[in-house]
């Protein structure tokens, strides 16, 4: 989901939300045959009926390509193509002028209800995301930090695995603010944590925790190993160079590190405030530095 943008998790929802009203209105056209015993569209009595319809032929689409391996939308497909076999059968019936049996529409039924649980949870998933990223740098919001972390507490208290925090916050940054215009202080923001998302695994997260702070969880992490990570995101970061109106050079920015351990020792609370404290110690040690929670 990460790696979507912000721009593109809003396109999917809206194609989502326009495939599903598609889906309705071949839904009613299917009641108004079925109880009307009209004559059924032909490519409806198709084997291929689920890929004829509106909302077979988005799903096929180059515009699904962005989530064509999401789980929640393969089972959104198998229970679309499930879904017409079971109307197919329903409409022959009615082209045969037999009676349809309760079992078939039963199965249409159960069909029906699963494809829209699956585009439920597939819409939920996407619409959550956004709903948890800061429109500005993109970066989890604290909505769901601590339950998250929480969640990465409890497999570390079962032994099943290890997980660092690292905290960090941009050095100086009031001082670009101040002189260049928040505008620059944004464009600062959005390319840092760009810059450091780069360096993170796909499993990792980070969070927008302050105005410039942020913290990392990064699961299946030893201290050591986020120590290494942080260090290259600090480079990363300090890497980076900005123009600014006002400016006769480029701007280099930087960032101070900290590093702790989630663990059965400390709550969440204790270790997110150990990591922020080691953090401050980079501060206070000259900056642009990575200092681990001793």
């Amino acid at each position: 989901m990460d790696s979507f943008t912000n721009q593109q998790l809003q396109l999917i929802i809206t194609q989502l939300d326009q495939a599903i009203q598609n889906h309705d209105c071949w839904y009613k056209n299917l009641l108004r045959v079925l109880v009307a015993h009209l004559s059924p569209e032909e490519t409806d009595l198709m084997p291929d009926a689920h890929r004829r319809c509106l909302f077979g032929q988005w799903y096929d689409s180059s515009q699904a390509e962005f989530i064509k391996e999401h789980p929640a939308f393969i089972s959104l497909g198998t229970s679309h193509e499930k879904m017409h076999h079971s109307a197919r059968v329903l409409l022959q019936r009615i082209t045969e002028n037999t009676p349809i049996a309760v079992s078939d529409w039963d199965q249409f039924s159960n069909h029906l209800e699963s494809m829209r649980f699956a585009f439920q949870t597939l819409r939920h998933e996407f619409a959550d995301a956004v709903q948890n990223r800061d429109p500005l740098t993109e970066a989890q919001t604290r909505t769901n930090l601590l339950t998250n972390l929480s969640q990465q507490q409890a497999l570390v208290e079962r032994g099943r695995q290890s997980c660092a925090l690292v905290m960090l916050d941009l050095d100086h940054f009031k001082h670009i603010n101040d002189e260049y215009g928040h505008a620059a202080g944004d464009e600062v923001l959005v390319s840092t944590v760009q810059c450091i998302k780069s360096a993170l695994r796909p499993y990792d997260q980070i969070y927008r925790y302050g105005g410039e702070e942020f913290i990392i969880c990064m699961p299946d992490t030893t201290v050591e190993q986020a120590r290494q990570a942080a260090e290259r995101m600090r480079s990363a970061v300090e890497a980076q160079c900005f123009q600014f109106a006002g400016s006769d050079a480029g701007l280099n920015v930087t960032a101070s590190f900290g590093v702790s351990a989630l663990s059965s020792s400390f709550s969440v609370e204790e270790t997110m405030d150990r990591a922020d404290q080691a953090m401050y110690k980079a501060k206070s040690a000259g900056r642009n530095r990575v200092v681990v929670d001793d």
